[in-house]
């Protein structure tokens, strides 16, 4: 089987190495055109016109499309403002909890298949440390974000804490941050910075729940949520301003910005706080509990065989 697949942020890193075994596999955007060929298309993304229109050629060729959740809310183009109709004749996803979205919007349970992620696969065990480390990870926007450096300027204030900013390459005003430890989800070094960070993080900040948040939460990592958020549009779309984020109640969270260091110095003492609301999100979110998700991500790909 001929089978092209689109790679980003090392979600479908080892599923290529296995398929590879078995199939001719072409890989990235410079193969694009290799999907004349292919039986199988597989991407990370099924949002934004060029995919759907890739995806929209692909059906129209008899070929198949899978596609694979990227981060956590990696599908949050298929609820409201957006509504986007998802086009893949497969979805795998991390959790039960993103099956449940896909259910509540409309999709077909036949198409739908929880078979985790190697995302989180890459976690190390945290390290006995000295003193206290509070990773703080800025908002990534498309557009200007105060947010930011509003909880920045709020930390900084913080005494007997290490303040560790984890930013992703490329962001604006990376000055405006201290210790900013950087990592580029292009590379395939990226998630292994972020296991690093979080290997001696005592504390998350964040100004809503992501991916980095959820790797923290598996970790049993206290996250304290800067609810400060001003709905805004992104790359200059305005749909934004409407859009529910979803947050969870595994994060502590603290609307009044003056407030926010006494928050984390409260679960900086308590870290216990939230453990059962943690351990929930990291399975249902997370999927964390599932063996083998390249194995069962491989699965789903060569059931179109």
């Amino acid at each position: 089987m001929k089978i092209l697949v689109f790679n980003f942020n090392n979600v479908l890193t080892k599923v290529i190495e296995e398929l590879k075994k078995k199939h001719t596999v072409y890989v990235g955007n410079e193969n694009t055109d290799k999907w004349k060929i292919c039986d199988v298309i597989v991407v990370w993304n099924e949002a934004g016109d060029d995919w759907r229109e890739l995806i929209d050629k692909a059906h129209k060729k008899k070929k198949k499309v899978v596609y694979v959740q990227h981060g956590r809310y990696g599908s949050s183009h298929i609820y409201p403002p957006f509504n986007q109709k998802s086009l893949a004749d497969a979805v795998c996803l991390w959790g039960e909890n993103d099956k449940k979205r896909y259910l509540e919007c409309g999709m077909p349970e036949d198409k739908l298949f929880v078979t985790g992620t190697d995302v989180l696969k890459h976690l190390k065990p945290r390290k006995k440390h000295s003193g206290y480390n509070v990773v703080y990870s800025p908002e990534h926007w498309a557009g200007d974000t105060p947010e930011n450096f509003m909880v920045a300027s709020q930390l900084r204030k913080m005494k007997g804490v290490n303040i560790i900013t984890k930013c992703l390459k490329d962001e604006n005003y990376l000055e405006a941050y201290d210790n900013v430890v950087l990592s580029d989800r292009a590379k395939e070094d990226h998630l292994g910075i972020c296991a690093d960070v979080l290997s001696t993080a005592d504390c998350v900040v964040c100004i809503s729940e992501s991916t980095f948040e959820l790797m923290a939460q598996i970790l049993d990592i206290p996250v304290v949520m800067a609810d400060i958020w001003i709905p805004k549009a992104c790359g200059g779309d305005d749909r934004y301003l409407t859009y529910n984020r979803i947050n969870t109640n595994a994060s502590y969270k603290e609307k009044d910005l003056s407030k926010l260091n006494d928050a984390i110095k409260y679960c900086l003492r308590h870290p216990h706080h939230l453990k059962k609301e943690r351990r929930e999100v990291a399975l249902g979110d997370g999927g964390i509990d599932i063996e083998d998700p390249v194995g069962n991500i491989v699965k789903v790909i060569e059931s179109f065989i």
